[in-house]
């Protein structure tokens, strides 16, 4: 009878907690953080498109005031985007520094001729996205560019001028340059990677898989 209260309160694990830090289920949490992020910057390329609407930009600056109508929405999103970042580029790093120290020199040398470029400079182009979102943000959401006071004809925030005078510097659309091309040699492999994860590829469909991931980045 005195084995019976040690068994009852032997505490199980949490499997779904198990998963999540077992190397697959790490793998599984940087895919989806990585689709929900690829999700975003598809929804961010469709409305700084809006700056072609109009004849001088004014469709981004009606996008702009939309978007700021409701503070909790905004900052909700914010911190939401916020917190896959971070859950996204801690877990790849993560599996980053596990797979390098369980990986024998000569495996790492016959995985680095498989390999593409891209995959090899995952780590590399992540971490320098990072950087250019730390840029990117305190330039055009936090205003530290010198044009954020600008108004258009009907008062509200001249977005667009604001970014066409931000890239007439071409120190400035050079860094941009640099920094998205990395970004989508980051996608390319990434969104590959998102459908073998979760086994959505296969020989059939490798090939499509490797051009739309190329035509999405």
């Amino acid at each position: 009878m005195s084995a019976i209260p040690s068994v009852i309160g032997t505490r199980q694990p949490n499997s779904l907690l198990v998963f999540a830090k077992s190397s697959i289920g790490r793998k599984w949490i940087v895919g989806g953080s990585g689709a929900l992020l690829v999700l975003f910057l598809l929804a961010h390329l469709a409305g700084n498109l809006t700056i072609y609407i109009g004849s001088h930009g004014e469709g981004i600056n009606v996008y702009a005031q939309t978007l700021h109508t409701s503070a909790l929405f905004l900052w909700g999103a914010r911190l939401g985007l916020l917190l896959v970042f971070v859950v996204h580029i801690g877990t790849a790093l993560s599996l980053a520094v596990e797979n390098r120290r369980a990986r024998p020199v000569r495996a790492a040398k016959n995985a680095h001729l498989q390999s593409t470029v891209f995959a090899r400079t995952m780590v590399l182009s992540g971490l320098v996205v990072l950087c250019f979102v730390v840029l990117h943000v305190a330039q055009f959401a936090l205003g530290f560019n010198g044009y954020a006071q600008l108004l258009d004809a009907e008062g509200r925030h001249d977005v667009a001028a604001m970014i066409i005078k931000s890239f007439q510097n071409p120190f400035l659309s050079g860094i941009y340059f640099l920094a998205l091309l990395l970004l989508g040699m980051h996608l390319s492999h990434g969104i590959q990677s998102v459908f073998q994860t979760f086994g959505l590829n296969g020989r059939k469909t490798a090939e499509i898989l490797k051009r739309g991931a190329l035509v999405v980045s």
